[in-house]
């Protein structure tokens, strides 16, 4: 055939080119001789960029509020959002809870506060929740910052690990009451 495509590929460790551009040169030999070659490096066709993912979080509690109680069963929320992600690939967040005044992990019952979450992503950017269920009863007066670090297929790709990050921050005040709301109707529904 005198026309036709093929397909060539190449296999590079992208972590050392994270944020850089690269662009594909080509040439074509027939008997050991260049007999034509496609190599412009400002052809936006021949190159790609290797872009770095980027999280970021946002902790609260389950209505959103920055102060928790002290209850058995405390619960936090991280929102975590991300960018330049491979929709359709898996990653894997790891989360853990520090003690700002310490800055050294968290510790109740003796044990460290960790969550993970696994997703897969549709589009490059958006937003996966890590919850942390724990018993919060001995953390009256205690600030807490979320650390969370991505990764993919065993290999960390970005971490988000601020300690005076202020919307990965929550404090721990009194112990507050279970929340309930009643309807009241007659038989009638009235």
């Amino acid at each position: 055939a005198e026309s036709g495509s093929g397909t060539r590929a190449f296999t590079v460790d992208s972590t050392a080119r994270k944020g850089k551009s690269v662009v594909v040169v080509e040439s074509l030999e027939l008997g050991g001789e260049e007999i034509a070659v496609h190599a412009d490096i400002e052809d936006e066709y021949q190159t790609v960029t290797f872009v770095e993912p980027e999280i970021g979080t946002s902790a609260a509690g389950t209505d959103g509020e920055k102060e928790l109680g002290t209850n058995a069963e405390g619960t936090l929320v991280d929102t975590v959002t991300f960018k330049s992600l491979v929709p359709g690939k898996t990653y894997t967040i790891n989360g853990i809870l520090m003690d700002k005044a310490t800055g050294e992990p968290l510790q109740v019952g003796g044990a460290e506060v960790t969550a993970t979450a696994t997703f897969t992503p549709e589009e490059p950017s958006g937003t996966v929740d890590v919850v942390f269920t724990f018993d919060a009863t001995s953390l009256k007066g205690k600030t807490v910052v979320v650390f969370e670090s991505l990764e993919y297929e065993g290999v960390e790709i970005a971490v988000h690990a601020d300690i005076e990050d202020e919307g990965q921050t929550v404090t721990f005040g009194e112990e507050k009451p279970p929340k309930i709301g009643t309807t009241a109707k007659a038989e009638d529904g009235s």
